[in-house]
């Protein structure tokens, strides 16, 4: 199998830098951002959640069925953000 049975459209994309200018929304207080969760489908703004901070890290639960939303954590120096638990992540347009 060549390259190009692998990645058939590999000249119909870009690398993930081009995005930059996409997710440039997203830099602004997130809390009014509606989230849905992955467990039980329900949405709410992420402000609305539960936050645990006695953990390693931040944990954030539904506030319907105490599922875990996100994880905020630093690994090694880095701040690592896990969003499993999120199904969709809504921010309105400025």
């Amino acid at each position: 199998m060549d390259s190009a049975d692998q990645h058939p459209h590999d000249h119909d994309h870009l690398d993930g830098n081009a995005l930059a200018g996409a997710l440039e929304q997203f830099m602004v207080d997130l809390t009014s951002a509606r989230c849905t969760c992955a467990h039980c489908g329900s949405s709410s703004a992420l402000g609305a959640a539960l936050l645990y901070t006695h953990a390693p890290g931040m944990v954030l639960r539904c506030p319907t069925c105490t599922s875990v939303l996100l994880c905020l954590s630093d690994q090694e120096g880095r701040q690592v953000l896990t969003v499993d638990g999120i199904r969709q992540f809504a921010v309105t347009s400025r």
